[in-house]
């Protein structure tokens, strides 16, 4: 049970930092809280000791600080700056359960974004 907490929070970490970019900041804060609401239900639900609890959620303020400074040289003006912003309120949009069983699979609008980003390289 430990151990699978801890992969599925990890994995949810590793979803969002692989996101590449209403407002940006709003989906990001959207997202970062719905990561951090994920992560916690899962902990109470654990097994886990006081301190391996207290590493995770301290975790989850690293994570959430990658994915802002990911998105944050994104302007309004930037051409990504709409498809971010859906991406990750789409994601967000989803529950938990959708996020930690997701695997590979993404939203459309993150499809969309992917799409427009590999476009760019």
């Amino acid at each position: 049970m430990k151990r699978n907490l801890l992969v599925s929070v990890f994995a949810l970490f590793a979803w969002a930092a692989s996101l590449q970019a209403g407002s940006l900041e709003d989906a990001y804060e959207l997202m970062c809280e719905k990561m951090q609401s994920c992560a916690v239900r899962s902990i109470e639900v654990s097994d886990l000791p006081p301190e391996m609890r207290a590493m995770v959620l301290q975790s989850l303020e690293g994570a959430c600080m990658g994915i802002q400074q990911q998105f944050s040289g994104i302007t309004t003006a930037h051409p990504l700056y709409g498809s971010a912003s859906a991406c990750l309120k789409s994601m967000a949009s989803l529950s938990c359960d959708e996020i930690e069983n997701q695997g590979e699979r993404t939203t459309p609008e993150c499809a969309r974004y992917e799409k427009i980003v590999g476009g760019e390289s």
